[in-house]
């Protein structure tokens, strides 16, 4: 099989049917304050844009545990490693990524299809 073309279509499909509203701010570093010398340095937030689609759970994929009813389910193409933890801004909230869910048959991920949770309280 050739995977990189399996990534390709899957990109397109995200691309069809995420139009121009599919980019989503996605933190894979959270900012901090380091104090060197007594003195604070801000090390900012690394912030990557990807690529995708975001719904709410149906009804009958509501497990209260996995999946919440204010989770949400994404669909991402693979231009940015999706991994637990990474937060995701979604209409202005943020949701953590709490199953990155990649879709790979070998070492290849093809896309993603990560469950966010809300963040209760940003600091």
């Amino acid at each position: 099989m050739n995977y990189a073309n399996i990534a390709r279509m899957a990109t397109n499909g995200i691309n069809f049917f995420s139009d121009g509203n599919g980019e989503f701010d996605c933190i894979t570093q959270q900012g901090s304050v380091n104090i060197v010398g007594g003195v604070e340095i801000k090390k900012p937030e690394t912030v990557e844009k990807i690529k995708g689609l975001v719904r709410s759970p149906k009804v009958r994929e509501v497990d209260g545990e996995h999946i919440r009813v204010t989770d949400k389910l994404g669909v991402f193409n693979n231009a940015v490693e999706l991994k637990n933890g990474y937060h995701v801004i979604i209409d202005g909230e943020r949701y953590v990524i709490t199953e990155a869910r990649p879709i790979r048959q070998t070492s290849i991920t093809v896309a993603y299809r990560p469950i966010m949770r809300r963040v209760s309280v940003h600091g």
